[in-house]
C-alpha cells in the first residue's frame, strides 16, 4: 500500500512539474515567422517532375537565395540546389521534403495549375518563400501565394521582396 502511494504522489508531482514548465508564459524565441500551432500541410497538388526545374525567389521571409533548382533524383530522392549547394531530400508525403540524414523539412504548402508560382517554407517557421519561374510573376498568383502563407500560420507582414 506505502509503494501504491508513493508511486501514486510521485507520478502526480511529475506531472505537476511537467504541466509548469510546458506553459511559462515566456515568449519562445525559436517561433521564427510562423505561429507553430498553426496547421501546416503539403499541397496534394505536389508532383515532382513538374516542380523540378528553377525557380526564383520573389518575395521571402528570413533568409532566402534568389534562385533554386529542384531535381527530380534516383531511388525517390529530390536534389534541391541553392547557391551551387545541392541537399538531398525525400518526397516523404505529398509537397513535404524530408532532408536525408536530418530532421528538417521542406513543405510546398501551394502551386498554382501550371507550376508557375509556389509558396515553400521550412517545417519549423525559420523560412518561407513565394518562388515563380519568372522574374514578373502574375499578381493574381502573388496574392493567392500570400494568402496560402497566411492561411499556413505565417506573418506576411515580414515578407521581403527579394533583390535580384
Amino acid at each position: 500500500m506505502k509503494a501504491l502511494r508513493r508511486l501514486i504522489v510521485v507520478s502526480a508531482l511529475g506531472l505537476l512539474v511537467a504541466c509548469t514548465t510546458q506553459n511559462t508564459g515566456a515568449p519562445n524565441a525559436g517561433i521564427g515567422f510562423r505561429n507553430p500551432t498553426a496547421i501546416l500541410g503539403g499541397t496534394s497538388r505536389f508532383d515532382a517532375r513538374k516542380f523540378a526545374g528553377d525557380w526564383i525567389a520573389v518575395s521571402c521571409l528570413g533568409p532566402c537565395a534568389p534562385k533554386e533548382s529542384y531535381k527530380a533524383a534516383t531511388d525517390g530522392v529530390y536534389l534541391r540546389t541553392i547557391a551551387g549547394e545541392t541537399k538531398d531530400y525525400v518526397i516523404t508525403s505529398p509537397g513535404v521534403l524530408r532532408r536525408q540524414g536530418s530532421a528538417d523539412r521542406l513543405v510546398v504548402m501551394w502551386v498554382d495549375t501550371g507550376f508557375r508560382t509556389a509558396v515553400i517554407g521550412d517545417a519549423d517557421g525559420r523560412w518561407a518563400a513565394i518562388l515563380d519561374r519568372s522574374a514578373n510573376p502574375g499578381r493574381d498568383r502573388i496574392a493567392a501565394a500570400i494568402e496560402i502563407l497566411d492561411f499556413n500560420g505565417w506573418d506576411t507582414t515580414r515578407l521581403q521582396k527579394v533583390r535580384k
